[in-house]
This record gives structure tokens, sequence and C-alpha cells, in this order.
């Protein structure tokens, strides 16, 4: 799932992003082979026994190209079956004329570098790889022939498959621990795509860790169960409201729902649709509305389209919406002469002053912006002109913001306030070397004031 999440991403304004694998880095870990011998899966791990191969003629091949030859050219057909409930097998790489010859273009070790789901095995002599006898015409078998009869890999182990929702919570905490250019977080593993009971125990990991991460600087967008077995969209809502009720609230997560029909990129047959979660399309949205407006524009509206989807699954109205949003569910609708677009901008905790994910992402932006703007005042000593000149750092700043129209209010006064003084920084905290900031300001919705605290190690005393 995690190929599809990221083309969601880049495909709605996303620039970059880090991946991290679920896997247990503890855990041995072996590649999949083909019987023949000569093709691995492209990396380590059980996931290899999804893949299969079948080798066969080159296109244009003559027609007398049996089974069983070894030609000087080939073709190499790969089938994935899915490892989501239900999920089917099916043709997702076809590489042809393959040759073994080094110099040649389409030498088999070169091409099958651009696989997402195979390699070539250097290790081994280069030899030729015996046809398979595929369907009742071999010489040209059809593409359920090769998805039916392709070989799976074997010997694949390891790589993550035995995490359960606690595992993740460490895995989070282990692996972005020195990440701290991030502002998103995504779930993508395939242990989300399923409408059972461990589904909250998972997304409650993700966040949990966007909550009590120490430097409070990401935001989940989190995905509730399909619904997929749901009659209409009214029953299908009344469920996602049921799977609600498993999560731990946050207002460092905002949820999305339904699920979206997108393009798949690997599919095979004439146009062929998955249907996926929506949170990496909607992590898109969020990159591509920071960068036209700014993290305090809400990512949501006639504006928030959802680039590279064809349908929702579940069609909903003004009705279901009205009992979605007020309870921190934030629908996709279709909006006639909009389209597919992101129809709320609530947090997890719709009944407080962070119900709105444009103020908390905006506190958060600040907050991380200050943080690193004032590194400056380390081993300063911790008195008046320190404190003074942090006060005139951090104004100049929130101004600029202000100009950009990030603020509500007339005037700077209005708009934002800052203070770091005696009555901040008491002579204990001198004394530790912390020197504290009260940063406020007042989102553009709703225009109240939201107080962000502050601190900053200075010199020790």
């Amino acid at each position: 799932m995690t190929a599809y999440a990221i083309d969601a991403f880049y495909q709605n304004g996303g620039s970059s992003a880090y991946v991290l694998r679920a896997a247990d880095p503890d855990e041995d870990e072996g590649i999949a082979v083909a019987s023949q011998g000569s093709v691995l899966a492209s990396s380590p791990g059980r996931w290899g026994g999804s893949v299969s191969v079948a080798f066969l003629a080159a296109s244009g091949a003559a027609p007398d190209a049996a089974s069983g030859s070894t030609p000087q050219r080939f073709r190499i057909a790969v089938v994935y079956e899915s490892p989501e409930p239900g999920g089917e097998r099916r043709l997702v790489e076809t590489w042809d004329r393959l040759s073994l010859d080094p110099g040649d273009e389409n030498y088999v070790v070169d091409v099958l570098r651009r696989s997402l789901f195979i390699r070539w095995d250097e290790t081994l002599p280069l030899e030729a790889p015996q046809l398979d006898a595929l369907g009742s015409t071999p010489s040209n078998p059809t593409q359920r022939d090769i998805v039916d009869g392709a070989t799976e890999l074997t010997g694949g182990f390891g790589g993550g498959g035995e995490l359960g929702p606690v595992d993740y919570g460490q895995l989070l905490a282990d692996r972005l621990a020195d990440v701290d250019d991030a502002a998103l977080l995504v779930a993508t593993c395939d242990a989300l795509l399923a409408d059972d009971a461990d589904y909250g125990q998972y997304v409650d990991q993700f966040i949990g860790f966007a909550e009590n991460r120490p430097r409070r600087d990401l935001f989940f967008i989190g995905d509730l169960p399909r619904q997929s077995d749901a009659v209409d969209p009214t029953s299908a809502t009344q469920g996602a409201l049921a799977g609600l009720t498993e999560l731990n609230a946050s207002n460092f997560t905002a949820l999305y729902w339904p699920h979206v029909v997108a393009g798949d990129i690997v599919g095979a047959g004439r146009n062929p649709t998955i249907t996926l979660p929506p949170s990496a399309f909607v992590a898109g949205l969020y990159a591509r509305t920071d960068g036209r407006r700014g993290v305090w524009k809400a990512p949501a509206g006639t504006e928030a389209t959802l680039n590279g989807t064809i349908a929702l699954e579940h069609r909903l109205n003004d009705l279901h919406s009205d009992d979605l949003n007020p309870v921190g569910i934030n629908a996709l609708r279709l909006i006639p002469g909009a389209g597919r677009v992101v129809w709320g901008t609530r947090t997890m905790v719709p009944a407080s002053e962070w119900r709105y994910v444009p103020v908390r992402r905006m506190a958060i932006f600040l907050r991380t912006s200050i943080y690193n703007g004032i590194q400056w005042a380390v081993f300063e000593p911790n008195d008046e002109p320190l404190w003074s000149s942090l006060r005139a750092s951090i104004n100049a700043f929130l101004e600029s913001q202000f100009r950009n129209g990030a603020f509500a209010g007339r005037t700077s006064d209005e708009a934002y306030g800052v203070k770091v003084d005696a009555d901040t920084t008491t002579e204990l905290d001198q004394a530790a070397g912390v020197v504290n900031i009260l940063v406020s300001f007042a989102p553009l919705r709703p225009a109240e004031f939201v107080v962000v605290h502050l601190s900053q190690k200075t010199q020790s005393a």
C-alpha cells in the first residue's frame, strides 16, 4: 500500500517524504527466489511470497517458440497477490525482449533494476530461463493463463509481518527520534486496510505518538475503516461513527472518510482501479495548501480537490456531513462544479479551542519556527538583555506572518503577543538555565487567542 500512498501524496502537491519500513529491525530476513533461481524478490521479507513470475517467449518470437526452450530473448511476467483481505492475483509488470548480453539495451540485469517487485540474481551464471507452458496455447498464453499459471517465489522470510499495535508505537519512537523536519504523519501499513477489531489499536499508536512526541511537531492524518460491507451511505456513516468510539481523541490528529477509488498504478487490464484510504491524498493536499496559501488556510473546501481519485467509495450528502463533522470526522464529498473534495477541517477534539485543523497546525508551525529561530540564545546570559532580544526577534517573525495574512485582527496588537520577562522566567528558572517564552496569537477562525508555551535552554547558572 505504501507505493500507492506515495504516489497519491505527490499527485496532490507533496514535495518530500520519509518512508518508514514497518519491520522488526532485530528479525532475520531472507529473499524469496523463483524456482529456476535466476529471479529474486526486489527486497528481503516474506512479502516476496506474494510475487509470482512466468518466463515466456518474447513478443514477435517465432510461432514455434516452444515452452521448455531456452531462447536468446525472452519475456518475464510478474503477478502479485495483494495481502489485503479478499486480495486477488493480478498481472502487475511485463518485461519484454530481455537479453543475457551485457551490451544489449534490454540486458536483463539492468532492466529488472527498474522493477518494483523482482531482480535478476547477479551471483549466478548467466543462463537463459526455460520457458513456461501456460494455457492451451503455450506459445501465446492469455493474461488469465499467465495470472493463473505464474509460479510463486519461495523462501522469503522476515519483514515485520508479526508486528502488533504496540510494536508500531515503539517503531515510530525509535525510527523518528532524529527526524526534526517533518510536519505530517500518515500510516500506510497494510494492517490498516482491514475492517477488523485491530484497526483502532493500530491507529491509536499513531495518534498517541503525534500527541506525546516531545517535539510536538507532527500532525497525524488518519483514516477510519472502509465500511466496505455497508449497503448504503447512511449505514456506512453509522459504521464510521462507531469506529470513532474505538479511538483515543487528540487535537494533533484529523480523521478523513470515506475511502477513495483511484487508478491502479500497477494494475492490469483496461483502466484498473483500487480502493485506498484517503490520508495520503489529504497529506498531499495539506502540502499544496501550505505552499499556495499558508498553514493557516484550512485544507478544505471547493479548492481542496483530491487529484488522482476517480470516485468515493460512499457518496455522502449534507445529512451525513452533519453527523460526521461535529464529532471530528472530516467528510470527503462530491461537490457539483468542484469534484471530489475535502469537506471538513476538524481535529478529533471538536469541543475545544483546538477544534480546527489550521489552528492546531498554525500553533505547531509557530512553535517549531520560533524554537528553531532562537537557538542563538543557548548559552547567553539569562537576564533582561537576552529577554529583550528574544522579544524583538520573535516579534519580527510574527509581524511577517501577520503581514502575510496568517492571523486575525486589524493590528499587530490584536493579532499576536510575546511575553518574556521576569514574570515568565523566575529566579528558579534562571538558576536552571531556562528562559520561558509566552506567545499568543489570534487564529483566523475562530477569532480568539490561543496561548502557546515555549521554553529555551540558556547558560546554566
